[in-house]
């Protein structure tokens, strides 16, 4: 030992050149020998072991473009010179049935095989069809001049499934590089305004992705997370998402990717990609993505839309709350690079937001700014605004969307090309003239208008600037714009509900009140008693049109239904002449308003004959008519002829609900619980149809709310119990819900429901 390290020490700056040559062309021999890892990667010269995406051609002339065949992704494991591996693999034949093409042969080949200096042996055992495949190993990632032969297959039911060949046909491989860094890039959505309300807006999003090891399955783990948060306001820019954030789970095949998108409460909320091989729609619709090699970097990218699709109760939705929320379109995921996917433009703000505004107050504007991203000049640029609706008094637009004096887009007509050079940006002036404050009716069950209790209605417009430039396949990007226009005169509730009672008997009255809130005296039209079915809503000061009439607008309603949105029917019933809602201490009709006065009534709930003729729920509206503008110096107002109110009244029963049928929350912090309020049910001893009340299940709850009571299993006649209700809101917005009770009595046929609705904001 001493006489070596004596030569070492004697001699080290020739032997210490010499051992690192030495291990220099030992490492370079090895490496042509094919020494490996099992470690996922790109291949080098001599090594397959990684992630490889396949493609082989069809032996079968009359195959069809459209349908995958042979081997598609999947890894491979070396060990010196053996290989082993999985891949996914598809092929198709014709059906005995109808004759049709169909998938007969698919899952996960067994791949064996070796590699001798840089020819590449593998047979791939694909169920009843074995290929065997020969091929080169180049440097570059990639197998070529490549043939294969197949044994072909059966499969029953199919009459081909996958010819033979003995004649060498042509296929390739490219090594995948692991889908394992930072990730920016976007969400385009690409669905309908009808279905999602998010169309053609672009929503950045950054993260990171792991794949897990290669274990020469056909597919690897992938895992992640994707972040939609503003990283100066820190808050959510997806709308379908509160917090902003997602966790992904999924895999790779080759270059196939499929993740399952994870809320931060750990429910299953979207999805990105398809199964590997399929080369279809999932069953939630969303088309495969793959991971591929651009010039500007590695890029997971739609190849068909929808490539995403997000589903939660916060997605928009412009048809109401019992539509399905749902978000979809194109990605681009750029790994480990802030250019790979960035748009060519960019339009700020993302979301335009105006502030709530009296109607006929002066208008408002604001701008939306376009710039040019590309590094280029933008040759093929348009403009278009979209009102998605106009008011229902006026037939105005609510909003006005114009370009900019001296800037680049000065001049420019909506729909007409225009340029931009790298870097220039230019403005639209959006302005803001709220028409009306809800529309005129909500007809239709589900209303397809907004129920009042969730106006005033957000009056939604949009601005959208086409590019081919776009890095997916949606050439369009969408700037949406909403605002609320505010009555004059507002109601201090948008809805009132009433328990049920028996035939002629009051309910206890709710009290309502309105008031001005303008700078200007407003007329509330006076009250008609002759009350025709149907009128029309007023135009002008006629003196025939009641400032407060009760009436119906859909087929809740036991009177006739009216389809056209200016005109009602009143609620009277046809034999006793009198109103199931009936109005008293009525101080608003006929009173000119002054600025910051208030007007009140009380409403009580008398059912009539034709209430229990009818034999559903009551669903009515109180109309409060003031004077339509129709000059310049007359107390009015611009949407005259609303519904502020609805009145809802249960089915017949002998629970009675006191103080109502409905309790209002108001505003609650977003993950706080409101103060409890409570509901009285008592069994009214009076109703004809009175008789213990047996509950047959416990209290059904919907929306964002809890209840706990102390009924017993049975409520006799004279007896009462208590609900009480908490409130807790789990996103911005109003929420709906409601409190079901389930019951039989021996005198009536089968299960019986009363309802309590419910109602509250997130703030």
């Amino acid at each position: 030992m001493r006489s070596t390290n004596n030569t070492v020490r004697l001699h080290d700056g020739r032997y210490g050149i010499m051992l690192w040559v030495l291990l220099i062309a030992g490492t370079m021999i090895l490496s042509a020998c094919g020494s490996s890892t099992s470690s996922g990667g790109t291949p080098q010269s001599g090594s397959l072991a990684g992630n490889w995406q396949f493609s082989m051609s069809n032996p079968d002339p009359a195959y069809p473009s459209d349908q995958l065949y042979g081997l598609q992704g999947g890894f491979l494991l070396q060990k010196n010179g053996s290989v082993t591996g999985q891949a996914v693999y598809t092929v198709s034949g014709i059906t005995t049935s109808n004759g049709q093409w169909a998938v007969c042969n698919g899952g996960s080949a067994a791949i064996t095989g070796t590699i001798s200096g840089q020819t590449v042996t593998l047979t791939a055992a694909a169920g009843s069809q074995t290929f065997a495949l020969t091929g080169t190993l180049g440097s570059n990632g990639a197998i070529t001049n490549a043939t294969f032969t197949t044994t072909g297959g059966t499969a029953v039911g199919f009459t081909t499934c996958g010819i033979a060949t003995s004649t060498p046909l042509t296929w390739s491989a490219t090594s995948i590089p692991p889908l394992t860094g930072s990730i920016t890039g976007n969400f385009h959505s690409t669905g309908t305004l009808g279905v999602s309300g998010l169309a053609d807006q672009n929503f950045p999003v950054i993260g990171s992705l792991t794949q897990g090891a290669n274990t020469g399955a056909s597919n690897a783990t992938i895992t992640g997370t994707l972040d939609f948060t503003d990283p100066v306001t820190l808050l959510s820019t997806y709308p379908c998402l509160s917090d902003g954030l997602l966790s992904v789970n999924g895999q790779i095949s080759g270059s196939s990717v499929i993740l399952q998108l994870i809320a931060t409460d750990g429910s299953i909320v979207g999805q990105i990609g398809a199964p590997a091989g399929t080369g279809k729609a999932s069953n939630l619709g969303t088309w495969p993505v793959i991971f591929n090699s651009t010039s500007s970097g590695n890029v997971l990218q739609s190849q068909r839309t929808p490539a995403y699709v997000v589903n939660t109760k916060a997605c928009p939705f412009p048809g109401g709350s019992a539509d399905n929320h749902e978000d979809s379109g194109n990605i681009c995921l750029a790994l480990s690079s802030t250019t790979a996917c960035q748009q060519p433009i960019t339009l700020s703000p993302a979301i335009l937001i105006f502030p709530s505004q009296l109607l006929g107050s002066t208008p408002t504007t604001q701008t939306i700014t376009l710039t040019n991203t590309s590094g280029s000049t933008l040759s093929d640029l348009t403009w278009n605004p979209q009102n998605d609706s106009l008011g229902d008094f006026t037939g105005q637009p609510n909003y006005s969307v114009g370009t900019t004096e001296g800037d680049p887009c000065a001049a420019v007509q909506p729909g007409s090309p225009f340029s931009l050079n790298a870097g220039q940006s230019c403005a639209f002036t959006v302005t803001f003239t709220p028409q009306q404050s809800c529309p005129f009716l909500p007809f239709g069950t589900p209303p397809l208008g907004a129920p009042p209790a969730s106006c005033p209605a957000p009056l939604t417009a949009s601005l959208t600037v086409h590019t081919s430039a776009s890095k997916d396949s949606d050439p369009d990007f969408r700037v949406t714009i909403t605002g609320a226009g505010v009555s004059f005169i507002e109601s201090s509730t948008r809805e009132l509900d009433f328990g049920a009672e028996a035939t002629s008997e009051a309910s206890l009255p709710q009290v309502l009140s309105f008031t001005n809130h303008s700078a200007h005296p407003v007329l509330i039209l006076p009250h008609s008693a002759n009350c025709a079915s149907p009128l029309p809503r007023p135009l002008q000061d006629n003196g025939e049109v009641s400032g407060l009439q009760v009436v119906s607008n859909g087929p809740q309603s036991p009177n006739q239904i009216i389809s056209l949105t200016d005109q009602y029917s009143c609620d009277i019933d046809s034999t006793t002449q009198q109103p199931n809602f009936q109005l008293s201490s009525d101080t608003c009709s006929g009173a000119q308003l002054q600025p910051q006065a208030t007007c009140s009534l009380e409403v009580r709930f008398v059912p009539q004959p034709v209430y229990f003729q009818f034999g559903a729920a009551m669903d009515y509206f109180l109309e409060l008519n003031t004077l339509q503008c129709v000059a310049d110096n007359t107390p009015c107002e611009i949407d005259s002829g609303r519904f502020p109110v609805e009145l809802r009244a249960n089915l017949p029963s002998p629970l009675r609900m006191a103080p109502g049928a409905g309790l209002d929350f108001g505003n609650v912090a977003v993950g706080s619980s409101s103060v409890q309020q409570t509901i009285t049910l008592f069994n009214d001893p009076a109703d004809p149809k009175s008789a213990t009340v047996n509950f047959s299940s416990r209290v059904g709850v919907s929306g964002n709310y809890s209840e706990t009571d102390d009924c017993p299993f049975g409520l006799a006649p004279g007896s009462s119990c208590t609900l009480t209700v908490t409130f807790k809101p789990k996103a911005l917005g109003f929420n709906q819900g409601a409190l079901t009770i389930n019951y039989t009595t021996d005198k009536t046929v089968g299960p019986q429901i009363q309802t309590v609705y419910l109602r509250g904001t997130g703030q």
